[in-house]
């Protein structure tokens, strides 16, 4: 048996963020982190064109590493229907569902659960709730002044002053600082948890079909699950779809995490059954699971073990490393970005410019197996 196997052909599923990234904005941005890389690993990266299946949007590339070919077949996911359709509602009905959806979390004991696992999240969760109750207070203030002056009409003014200024700051503020954004983000994140919603679960249904037909194929030397921050959780719920019909002899399957906000999903009390499929990955022999977290990220659950914190104590997946961002790429790029905590949490999916353990587009188009990416010892992570 080969300890060390060369990877000549992988199959990569991504499921990204609740972003509306098109299949061609996505490949479009990973051509560019590919060109990073070609110049930091002196390699080629050659990619084919674009062709739609029903699950996802498929890629081929062929890189070259000292005339030794990878190819790797890249499956997009978009929700890009799903999170337009969501920012196509009014502003009364998003309102509305994201007041249910924080509602619920702080009843159920989930927003407190965040505060005491991963604070910095927690400080994530809280924001869109807090610009809203910024423009609340505001609207009301003046809208008081206009009550209290005596003026003619002011109590016909007043209302007319508060709904002129909350409108003002939705449309200057919330819209510039993602506050709808994540708002829907949030709803969404409570559909999933309720299973209210069939769209998304057609698609991942799709997407699972799709990884078991890859892996049960053996045309790969490996298969490659990647979700990234919402996408961290989808991409288990699909993982655990496909092992329903996984052949015994199918190609084992590298199950990779980052940025990830699975635990948003998997700490809610009424989301059982996203913790009966995380038993079921943990019990799968052919499921190896890695999560990577930053620090520096304050959109993912730094230094914990999701198992854990979901109840199973016992459980040796994911195995959790930590990575830095100061060390993957260039000063200058750091001090630009890393004040920014959306760039931030995208670099876990961007290209490096300095060589780190964790190379993303490595990952996909490298040949090294993902089991043997050398990496730091997994960090002491929470388990309560």
């Amino acid at each position: 048996m080969n300890e060390n196997p060369t990877v000549k052909s992988r199959a990569v599923f991504f499921i990204g963020g609740y972003d509306p990234k098109s299949p061609e904005a996505f490949y479009d941005r990973l051509d560019k982190e590919a060109g990073r890389y070609e110049v930091l690993r002196d390699v080629e990266v050659d990619g084919g064109a674009t062709k739609a299946n029903k699950a996802t949007t498929k890629r081929v590339f062929e890189t070259n590493h000292d005339n030794t070919i990878v190819k790797t077949e890249f499956n997009f996911v978009s929700l890009d229907d799903i999170v337009l359709k969501d920012f196509d509602q009014t502003f009364l009905i998003r309102l509305w569902r994201y007041l249910k959806t924080f509602t619920d979390y702080i009843v159920s004991g989930t927003g407190f659960a965040f505060i005491k696992h991963a604070w910095r999240f927690s400080l994530y969760f809280f924001y869109p709730f807090i610009m809203l109750l910024i423009g609340t207070l505001v609207s009301i203030s003046l809208a008081g002044m206009i009550w209290n002056s005596g003026v003619s009409l002011s109590w016909l003014m007043a209302p007319v002053i508060f709904l002129a200024t909350f409108s003002a700051f939705i449309q200057m503020v919330a819209k510039r600082y993602f506050v709808l954004h994540l708002m829907d983000l949030w709803s969404f994140s409570r559909d999933f948890i309720y299973r209210s919603r069939t769209d998304i679960d057609d698609k991942l249904q799709s997407v699972g079909a799709a990884i078991s037909h890859a892996a049960n194929s053996g045309k790969h030397d490996e298969i490659v699950l990647v979700g990234h921050s919402t996408g961290g959780a989808l991409i288990l719920d699909a993982t655990y779809r496909a092992t329903l019909s996984l052949k015994p002899e199918a190609t084992p399957i590298s199950l990779l995490t980052v940025g990830s906000t699975a635990l948003k999903i998997g700490l809610h009390p009424k989301a059982s059954w996203f913790r009966e499929q995380i038993q079921t990955l943990n019990d799968e022999p052919l499921v190896n699971w890695f999560e990577y977290q930053c620090r520096t990220d304050l959109i993912n659950f730094f230094r914990t073990q999701p198992s854990h914190l979901m109840g199973f104590t016992d459980a040796t997946k994911p195995v959790v490393r930590d990575i830095r961002i100061k060390q993957m790429i260039d000063e200058k790029t750091y001090k630009r970005i890393k004040r920014n905590f959306f760039r931030v949490h995208y670099q876990f999916v961007f290209g490096n410019t300095k060589p780190y353990h964790y190379d993303f587009p490595d990952i996909c188009f490298g040949p090294t197996v993902l089991n043997n990416r050398q990496a730091p010892k997994p960090s002491a992570s929470k388990t309560n």
